[in-house]
């Protein structure tokens, strides 16, 4: 699309956050468009991530285009596995990031309410708290736009092609009919996460370039360079317990421009 820049692959680097073991690859350098397998003290899995405008050179050029072509999305996020601990449910687990300090040179008032409206548009129950001391920017588990639930063994391996598959979680009449009811904190309490079950959780974002570290919005109208706002802080892509904010897992990006201009 006009809007997008294409990045170098290794502009971009990914790196596991803090009590996250990587297995294979080395942890401060995971590759993008591969299956990385990752342990933590709440799940154990893998975790795939692909950038539009970054193509990895670990992937298949034909499979990247399909999975892009035709679509708004600037990544995609996948993590498959268990939860190793019971007793949890669907309101307990957000996925997003959680910062450590204040974000620079925020957007005026009404331009920051017009911004969140339009992300709480597209991801009900998202928690969009950037001008906080730490900010955060959350969504419920069970808003992800695709999720299957397998028991071991059936789960999907092509993730070129997730499929919507839920029956073991509830009965739900589509994808957006779960997503609009686990975005509810009250609801997602039904709902129990299974430790026997193996969860496939596909992300994707019409409006963070992550390859490139702008956002976005209002279908291209506007685009935010992230740099200055995270001043100096990576990106993330984490997993957090709901109540006290508890980090499940975490992967940093950090982002590496020549020209700072």
């Amino acid at each position: 699309s006009d809007f997008a820049e294409s990045a170098p692959a290794a502009a971009t680097v990914v790196s596991a956050g803090d009590g996250v073991a990587i297995e294979g690859f080395p942890p401060e350098k995971i590759p993008l468009g591969e299956k990385v397998p990752f342990d933590t003290e709440v799940f154990q899995g893998v975790f795939y991530l692909r950038l539009r405008n970054a193509p990895s050179p670990n992937e298949d050029v034909d499979r990247h285009s399909a999975y892009f072509d035709g679509k708004k999305r600037f990544f995609q996020c996948v993590v498959q596995g268990r939860f190793k601990r019971s007793g949890m449910n669907f309101s307990d687990i957000v996925l997003g990031g959680v910062f450590e300090k204040k974000m620079k040179g925020m957007p005026p008032a009404a331009l920051f309410r017009a911004i969140r409206a339009f992300l709480e548009t597209i991801s009900p129950g998202i928690v969009f708290d950037i001008a906080a001391d730490r900010p955060k920017v959350l969504s419920p588990l069970g808003a992800c736009q695709t999720m299957s639930v397998d028991l071991p063994g059936d789960e999907p391996t092509d993730f070129n092609n997730i499929v919507e598959n839920n029956a073991l979680l509830g009965t739900f009449a589509s994808a957006g009919k779960r997503r609009k009811m686990l975005s509810k904190p009250k609801t997602a309490k039904g709902y129990k996460i299974d430790t026997d079950h193996v969860y496939t959780i596909e992300c994707y974002d019409d409006t963070m370039d992550l390859a490139t570290f702008h956002q976005v919005l209002f279908g291209g109208k506007m685009k935010v360079d992230l740099m200055p706002v995270l001043d100096g802080q990576n990106m993330l892509l984490g997993m957090y317990m709901r109540e006290d904010l508890q980090c499940v897992y975490k992967l940093a990006l950090t982002h590496n421009r020549e020209d700072q201009s």
